[in-house]
């Protein structure tokens, strides 16, 4: 084998990683920016049922930003589903911080760019996901079994594998600890 085979060989392997590294890191960098993960799955408005498949419901809690708390059911989700997926699956909208990729910043676009969210401090403080949310004003990550309590989730929505047939809650915690800003909708299917 000549240097010229040798060098093209270390040429079309580096190729091959640098492909496999923008495959793996490229949708967590435009997520970032805003961009919706891509998942399999289907979903509809309410709580999951007994007929659906591979199924979590998901609850967002928008406190005191605007809309009411919306339940939906992400179903037909695929093996190892994360919390980005479940809500990708639902057609939710999540923009990530830009300078801490999978630290959520807006879920459907809450709080609005420009919207106030008062903190102790800064009472016209506005939202521009380059940083991490202050504590006071940021989105909380909870997980449940169906007829269980909410659990503070400390490992991320990015990471986090959902459990098939309990609940996925998000809440924003305005001004209030994590542990009091627990979704307002019990994890419990009627």
């Amino acid at each position: 084998m000549t240097s010229r085979d040798h060098a093209g060989r270390r040429g079309a392997r580096r190729r091959r990683v640098l492909t496999a590294l923008l495959v793996v890191l490229l949708p967590s960098a435009l997520a970032g920016c805003g961009v919706q993960a891509t998942t399999t799955g289907d979903h509809h408005d309410g709580y999951c049922t007994a007929s659906d498949d591979r199924a979590v419901t998901v609850v967002i809690d928008y406190a005191d930003l605007g809309p009411a708390p919306f339940i939906g059911c992400a179903h037909n989700l695929p093996d190892h589903a994360t919390g980005r997926d479940a809500l990708a699956a639902l057609g939710i909208s999540v923009t990530e911080v830009a300078r801490t990729p999978q630290f959520i910043c807006r879920i459907d676009g809450y709080p609005r760019p420009g919207q106030p969210v008062p903190i102790p401090g800064k009472p016209s403080y506005t939202e521009a996901c380059v940083d991490t949310p202050p504590t006071a004003a940021y989105w909380t990550y909870w997980t449940a079994a169906d007829q269980g309590g909410w659990t503070y989730s400390i490992q991320g929505y990015a990471l986090h594998q959902v459990a098939i047939g309990g609940f996925e809650g998000y809440s924003f915690a305005h001004d209030t600890l994590p542990a009091d800003s627990a979704p307002s909708v019990a994890p419990v299917r009627p």
